[in-house]
């Protein structure tokens, strides 16, 4: 498999022409041999037909590019609706942006939404396939404790039927201020997905806590993929890179149940929202606020949970982002942990403050990636801002 995304949402969209769209895709597919293009969720109507027709020309499977439990600009996610930190504060997305504000999973208003939005788009007929992206908690890296979610009334009835108090879990978190210990056990928690029951300095209850935000995340994905497969349709799951996926509430074992194929976002040289140098970094920072780790010891303490080599200094991560070592291990990571086709998400884009690429780090990457051998590979995140050259990179490293 090798799919391609493309046309995420932009205002530049208004006034694309509509060669220059089928051009780029024509281009782009006489270096790979694309088998599906995700397609972004909100193109104006005329891109839209034209590269559903262009796409079933080349052979490619056309399917959605649809992010769940944020706004794609037809749902509109209510204020109302975003998840809650242990405080009792909404949380609003990276930067503020509405893309990364979240709404609530367990909230009956959001299921009723989601589910009402999707019929809709189904009916449409346009795609053979929903690719579901941001389905899951907002991630917590800038604070795991102040940027947890979901503590709202919705989630604590379900913690309840789960058999969880969560104000229990949100007093004992509450309450670690500067415990060194606490600190870092949670954070492990967060990384491995278990809290150590034999830990004295951690409740036990919170290893329930992560599960449950597990089981909230899959019940609505599986709420979701039952229309779409009522309607026969394809579905792929964008995923967090494996080491990352506890955190935000994704299950790689239990979402395979549900959908065709996963691609995780094993972006080791992006420094954005999911990007594994952006994320790590963050906890780095908060190490060292709340903690007596230095920069080195908290990357090293980082390093040992993931069981993933990193650099010795946040300088190293931020400017060259994780090695081709780190890489394959977390694409092994994956296929471990899916029982569906795994695709590696490998960034190509060229986006200025987001990636830092080079033609030697890309041939490294895309020989460590072929060695961890997934099912195939979701060149990422918009073809829009790839390189072609970097398509030919692609066709001869990985496929040569």
């Amino acid at each position: 498999m090798l799919t391609i995304q493309y046309l995420e949402d932009s205002p530049a969209l208004l006034h694309m022409d509509r060669k220059l769209a089928i051009d780029k895709l024509q281009a782009a597919a006489g270096y790979l041999p694309f088998t599906h293009l995700l397609i972004g969720w909100n193109v104006p109507q005329q891109l839209l037909e034209a590269c559903r027709v262009e796409a079933e020309r080349l052979g490619m499977r056309f399917m959605r590019w649809q992010p769940l439990l944020t706004t794609d600009k037809d749902f509109l996610p209510e204020p109302d609706w975003q998840t809650q930190a242990p405080m009792g504060n909404k949380l609003v997305g990276y930067r503020g942006m509405p893309e990364f504000t979240f709404a609530c999973p367990n909230h009956p208003e959001v299921q009723e939404a989601i589910i009402k939005h999707i019929g809709k788009l189904i009916r449409q007929g346009l795609y053979q396939g929903f690719f579901l992206d941001r389905i899951r908690f907002p991630s917590p890296s800038t604070h795991p404790i102040k940027d947890l979610a979901c503590f709202c009334d919705h989630c604590r009835r379900k913690a309840e039927e789960f058999g969880l108090d969560l104000d229990l879990v949100k007093r004992d978190l509450l309450s670690f201020t500067q415990a060194e210990n606490r600190h870092l056990s949670w954070v492990k928690s967060l990384l491995t997905g278990w809290a150590d029951p034999e830990r004295i300095d951690l409740n036990p209850s919170f290893t329930r806590f992560l599960a449950f935000r597990k089981k909230c995340i899959v019940d609505i994905l599986a709420n979701v993929t039952r229309i779409l497969r009522e309607a026969h349709l394809e579905v792929g799951l964008d995923c967090f890179s494996p080491g990352l996926t506890h955190m935000v509430g994704q299950d790689l074992r239990l979402m395979s149940r549900h959908v065709d194929w996963i691609k995780v976002m094993t972006y080791a040289h992006a420094f954005g929202p999911a990007g594994l140098p952006y994320e790590l970094s963050c906890f780095v920072d908060y190490l060292i606020r709340f903690t007596n780790l230095s920069e080195e010891q908290a990357l090293h303490w980082i390093s040992q949970c993931l069981g993933m080599p990193l650099p010795n200094n946040r300088v190293s991560l931020l400017q060259d982002g994780l090695s081709s070592l780190a890489l394959e291990q977390e694409v092994k990571r994956g296929i471990e942990s899916c029982s569906v086709p795994l695709l590696a998400g490998v960034e190509l884009v060229e986006l200025e403050g987001i990636t830092k690429l080079n033609n030697h780090q890309l041939m490294a990457d895309l020989n460590a990636v072929k060695q961890a051998k997934p099912a195939g590979l979701a060149i990422s995140w918009d073809l829009l801002h790839i390189p072609l050259d970097r398509l030919g990179m692609v066709n001869q490293v990985y496929l040569g």
